[in-house]
């Protein structure tokens, strides 16, 4: 049947969401008791290393030179910031507040792709992108947006919408110093610099060393495989059928992903003045998967 393989890369999507979206739970648990700088730095060496087996294993891991080099370098500097920055905001920010603020990052990028390429964007998507962030924060909030306002926004929820800003900056900064090399390679090479990139924070700031509890422990390697490799070969494989942009719009999905893990944590589900907001997200997603597959 033809709709086999668009089905799976949906599919496929919908499991990179679930699994981005434990994300912030565990950037709100690292950060209240483990330092961000070391955590990032763990998550991205143990990546780091899986990521050169993988290159070995398709015989893809060689010396790119050092001027390639310094291109993945800065295409690892969005990435790197980003989560580097959540977890310092897990420090003060909920996991909930992280999941909606993560449907900035797609109208983040679209509103700068404008920018660059004096491009505009379809009004639908437009549309779409900025009903997903309204209903994000209509969950965040459950209905009462004047929290916001009302000491109901911590410094960690600023200090990651920075981190939004880094990432939906990310598809430019990949566009332009891209040079055509495998995706496998261009990941591979941005955790490597990226973990340079740790490792110099590491040496100029020093932070204290506490050896992690069990807890920690599987937590960063969790990121490092789970939230980290699997998921890119999830999102580059569903991309690959479904389009960029289309897979791009799952992160719309972070803030009911992020109620049902919760939930599942132990925690109380929120009042039923969410679920309007939770039913908008999802046609704000179908809004952006029909336009694409129209375009």
């Amino acid at each position: 049947m033809p709709h086999h393989p668009v089905v799976r890369a949906h599919l496929g999507l919908l499991l990179y969401a679930v699994l981005i979206s434990t994300s912030f739970p565990i950037a709100a648990f690292m950060g209240q008791g483990f330092s961000p700088l070391w955590t990032t730095w763990g998550r991205f060496a143990i990546a780091s290393v899986g990521f050169t087996l993988l290159l070995a294993r398709y015989r893809q891991l060689s010396w790119p030179g050092w001027r390639s080099v310094g291109r993945f370098a800065l295409i690892s500097l969005p990435m790197t910031g980003f989560f580097l920055l959540m977890f310092f905001a897990g420090e003060t920010a909920s996991a909930l507040a992280m999941g909606s603020l993560t449907t900035l990052v797609p109208l983040l990028s679209c509103l700068l792709g404008w920018l660059v390429s004096r491009q505009a964007p379809h009004p639908i998507r437009i549309l779409a992108l900025c009903l997903g962030v309204a209903a994000a924060l209509w969950v965040l909030t459950e209905g009462e947006l004047s929290m916001l306002m009302q000491d109901g926004w911590p410094a960690g929820n600023s200090l990651y919408v920075l981190a939004c800003l880094l990432m939906g900056g990310y598809p430019l900064v990949l566009k332009t110093l891209h040079r055509g090399e495998p995706m496998l390679t261009v990941t591979g090479w941005s955790l490597i610099t990226g973990t340079g990139w740790l490792t110099l924070a590491l040496l100029l700031v020093q932070p204290e060393w506490v050896w992690p509890t069990l807890a920690q422990s599987g937590a960063i390697l969790w990121l490092a495989t789970a939230t980290t490799m699997l998921t890119f070969f999830l999102f580059q494989s569903a991309s690959l059928v479904v389009g960029g942009s289309s897979a791009n719009a799952y992160a719309l999905l972070s803030p009911a992903l992020v109620l049902v893990i919760n939930a599942l944590l132990g925690k109380p589900w929120p009042s039923l003045w969410v679920l309007p907001a939770v039913l908008l997200i999802v046609i704000s997603l179908l809004m952006l998967l029909q336009l694409d597959r129209r375009g």
